[in-house]
């Protein structure tokens, strides 16, 4: 968050962050010098607690629904016109696992470049074979 890279970091970018930004984000209101910081404990276990494939879906929906590409919905249409995702799959430079194994990735971005969902794979994994079972079927 903020292009923090480590616990410390956020917590250092929360002590620096007005105090209309930490009440926004719920911090604890301390009269007269208004809202308090978290230190990076707190940071860590609320990360900890996170349900990371949640919070990822939540983040795309909230950026689909941003997106600058997607066409309007005309008012005599009750369904919205469909939108064509691209879907590639890459290995996170920097991310490995403990046991020394790098994490790939499938996402779905929009024609703006919005990531609107992604899910880690096998690295070996042809995409298609997990993309295919996520697309919503007819009837």
């Amino acid at each position: 968050m903020a292009g923090a890279k480590s616990l410390a970091a956020i917590a250092e970018w929360a002590v620096d962050a007005p105090p209309a930004v930490l009440t926004a984000l719920g911090g604890p209101p301390r009269e007269p010098s208004g809202p308090t910081a978290p230190a990076e404990a707190t940071v860590r276990r609320v990360l900890q607690r996170v349900d990371g494939d949640a919070l990822d879906a939540a983040i795309g929906i909230w950026l689909a629904a941003r997106d600058p590409d997607s066409p309007p919905v005309a008012p005599s249409k009750p369904e919205r016109p469909r939108r064509s995702p691209a879907v590639d799959g890459k290995t996170v430079r920097g991310a490995r696992r403990a046991e020394g194994t790098q994490v790939h990735l499938l996402a779905a971005m929009t024609g703006a470049g919005l990531v609107t969902a992604q899910r880690e794979v096998d690295r070996k994994t042809i995409e298609i074979t997990v993309f295919r079972p996520s697309l919503p079927r007819s009837t």
